[in-house]
């Protein structure tokens, strides 16, 4: 990577993307409002020096939360410099969102990954979804992680985003009641379940999600829903109302 990087940000996506370089033997700036020590390839600014941050860098990243970017922004808008290339990590938001930083390149680059604690390792071999301005940069920063990289549409980030929501995060909610029903009825965790789950991933991936479908809606097992959604409706209504709609869906092969 020969454009030296900047990060705004240390939390589990900007601190692997730091830690990414260090392992790289790769100078990276990181600008916190934490005050943190530097460490061997990681140069760390506080806010009070964020010219000099500015001046360090011909990328700028900004890895924080969607609601504090457009802070950010306000407060890069006040400094004069120009040339420089910004993209933000977010996966819902635009590159419109950083066109008030005038007279530099924008852009969104957001890593299909999820990162539940800072690990540099994780932004290998994943895709990196694209939507903005120096589209060779952005290809040449994910190849440096040994990762691709997709080109998205304004008009699509929401739904992309969405599709990215269903796929990591909604299973892990429903893993989650599935742990809860199974310590109520087994007394173990879920632990016991693994099994089936790595089976039901490996067979999504290599068969696709639709084909790798089974269960009783897929099968039209109406007895055996019926006597699931009755038991539910007392035992916890919540649940059953998600039963209800996930199964109803499934049985009009809405998808």
């Amino acid at each position: 990577m020969k454009n030296r990087v900047g990060i705004i940000g240390y939390g589990n996506v900007g601190s692997s993307i730091a830690l990414y370089f260090k392992k790289k033997r790769k100078n990276i700036f990181v600008l916190t409002s934490k005050p943190i020590k530097n460490i061997k390839f990681i140069n760390f600014f506080n806010y009070d020096k964020i010219e000099e941050f500015i001046n360090s860098v011909d990328i700028i990243l900004i890895c924080i939360r969607d609601d504090k970017i457009e802070n950010i922004i306000q407060i890069l808008k006040k400094i004069q410099f120009k040339n420089k290339i910004i993209y933000h990590t977010s996966g819902s938001l635009t590159s419109d969102i950083l066109k008030t930083v005038k007279n530099n390149y924008v852009g969104s680059f957001h890593p299909i990954q999820t990162f539940p604690k800072p690990n540099p390792k994780l932004l290998e071999n994943i895709y990196f979804s694209f939507e903005g301005e120096k589209y060779k940069i952005a290809k040449s920063l994910a190849n440096f992680f040994k990762s691709k990289i997709i080109r998205i549409k304004k008009e699509h980030k929401l739904l992309y985003h969405i599709a990215c929501i269903f796929a990591s995060n909604f299973p892990n909610f429903l893993l989650n009641i599935a742990d809860e029903l199974i310590k109520i009825s087994t007394h173990k965790n879920y632990k016991i379940l693994i099994p089936l789950i790595q089976t039901s991933l490996k067979n999504a991936i290599v068969y696709s999600p639709k084909n790798a479908l089974t269960g009783p809606a897929k099968r039209k097992d109406l007895k055996i829903i019926k006597n699931h959604l009755k038991f539910l409706k007392t035992f916890n209504p919540d649940i059953y109302k998600l039963y209800k709609i996930i199964s109803e869906m499934i049985l009009k092969d809405k998808f």
